[in-house]
């Protein structure tokens, strides 16, 4: 798909250098990025990068610091663009300059600010975003921070690289073989037992509990390091012996 987008007259396509008469690569880059989405919004932002990433475009004193996108043509197929850029030479007429470069759509997804090691629990101080191309967004990427503090590493994570659901998940509060203490919750009554855990289990996960006198298994929710809890209708004291 290839769209030309007309805005010679478009006010939001107005630039204006800072100081100088020098604009930056990066501002002609972002006034073409908001084109772009102007025409074709995405979820995300453009990301531009022109040909010539040293480019700067020199205006004279005529143009009193004022520039514009004349024309631009982009191929969403292709993700690359033409430009044209527009400013008064002082001479009764306006010069141009064409440019050319990549772009594409984008969305920021959180990341490590660091190396995160196995097992590693994660707080807030080791988040961060970074620009992830919304063309391969998939259903294991992690496209938000909330409640990704407090989870564990389950590998090896590099600083500022996706990250996805298999990358993740709560931390390990009872492991198998661990003693547990299970709290059996009945209707004015609370008992407690002693077991051993029969397999891995964070908070709030189910964990299988081996009464090592009945040699019965119980299934209880997990409530923090070595403790859990059954509460589920039709549990009796013999269950505890």
């Amino acid at each position: 798909m290839r769209l030309l987008l007309s805005l010679a007259a478009a006010a939001l396509l107005n630039g204006t250098a800072l100081a100088g008469t020098v604009v930056a690569a990066d501002a002609v880059q972002s006034r073409i990025a908001e084109a772009i989405a102007s025409r074709i919004p995405t979820s995300g932002h453009y990301k531009v990068a022109l040909a010539d990433p040293t480019y700067q475009l020199a205006l004279p004193d005529a143009a009193e610091n004022r520039w514009q996108i004349a024309a631009l043509t982009y191929s969403a197929a292709r993700q690359s663009f033409e430009a044209t850029l527009s400013y008064n030479s002082g001479q009764g007429a306006d010069d141009y300059v064409e440019l050319s470069g990549r772009a594409h759509a984008v969305i920021d997804v959180p990341t490590f600010a660091r190396d995160i090691a196995l097992g590693e629990t994660i707080g807030d101080a080791d988040l961060t975003t970074l620009e992830f191309p919304a063309g391969n967004v998939n259903p294991t990427l992690i496209t938000s921070a909330q409640g990704l503090a407090g989870q564990a590493a389950r590998r090896f994570v590099r600083a500022r690289t996706p990250l996805f659901t298999y990358d993740v998940a709560k931390p390990i509060s009872i492991k198998k073989g661990d003693p547990v203490t299970v709290t059996f919750l009945l209707p004015g009554i609370q008992l407690t037992t002693q077991g051993q855990a029969l397999n891995n289990a964070a908070k709030g996960d189910t964990v299988s509990v081996l009464n090592p006198s009945s040699r019965r298994t119980i299934e209880a929710r997990v409530t923090g390091p070595g403790a859990a809890t059954v509460s589920a209708p039709g549990i009796t004291t013999a269950s505890a012996n």
